[in-house]
């Protein structure tokens, strides 16, 4: 099996599985912590890596302009075509390839689009662009990827939408490599006319080490200020359900802090 995505693979998967990602994502939006966090480090511009429908970069934008971009099409589209999105934009573009130079004071990645970066290489990559993009007193905020190594088989998900309701069923396989997953995803759509509709995907994907976050952050020219465990900001530990990483760019070596 290979160990690396390329962008037409991430692509593929999306595709495949559009209509019920479209419902399942609604569930994963988390828009109040991400429109609380923007109100409270009041930015002049905001970023969103992996925009997919747009529901959170439309969010954000209500607080300040918001650009958000994705590898998907598909997705982008219907972002665009997405009403009250106010201020929100939308891009296709390789987060592994230089975005802009000290233009957002707010980057943020819900649903951690950065696991689809499996090498070490690949994800310094993603760091960087997002460092370099970043303005001077800028925040960086991850929602990671977090599971354990004993974590497979996932409780079934219900997901009630306007027409019906998604079941989605899950499992997580760990691969040789440390922290590489083998990601199995099973849709059963059950609309209210009687009709079920099916789909099923896979994807590999990399979680993240909390105990070698800092090093990987670091070595892109950032500094995690925070670990939360949660989006109510619970310090992160062992048995937190995701990992949120809050960085800013590194000061350069030997820079004096300002005086106030």
């Amino acid at each position: 099996m290979p160990v690396s995505n390329s962008i037409s693979d991430v692509r593929d998967y999306y595709r495949s599985i559009l209509p019920f990602y479209e419902k399942e994502s609604v569930s994963r939006a988390h828009l109040a912590f991400w429109r609380e966090l923007a109100r409270e480090l009041a930015p002049a511009r905001i970023l969103e890596l992996g925009a997919g429908f747009g529901r959170i970069t439309a969010a954000l934008s209500t607080v300040a302009p918001c650009v958000g971009v994705d590898v998907s099409f598909e997705m982008l589209a219907t972002a665009r075509r997405r009403r009250g999105t106010g201020r929100a934009r939308f891009a296709a573009a390789d987060i592994r390839r230089p975005i802009a130079r000290e233009a957002f004071d707010l980057i943020v990645a819900p649903g951690d689009p950065i696991s689809h970066a499996t090498t070490l290489s690949e994800r310094r990559a993603i760091l960087r662009s997002a460092a370099a993009a970043l303005t001077p007193g800028g925040r960086l905020v991850v929602e990671g990827l977090y599971r354990r190594r004993g974590q497979v088989a996932m409780p079934v998900r219900r997901v009630r939408h306007a027409t019906g309701v998604l079941l989605i069923e899950e499992a997580w396989f760990p691969l040789g490599v440390r922290n590489l997953w083998h990601a199995r995803y099973g849709y059963r759509d059950r609309d209210g006319d009687g009709v079920d509709k099916r789909a099923s995907a896979a994807f590999l994907a990399r979680s993240w080490d909390p105990a070698t976050v800092r090093g990987v952050f670091a070595s892109a020219g950032l500094s995690v200020r925070s670990l939360w465990g949660d989006f109510d900001r619970r310090p992160f530990t062992a048995a937190a359900p995701r990992i949120v990483i809050v960085a800013s760019r590194s000061r350069p070596s030997g820079a004096r802090r300002a005086r106030p």
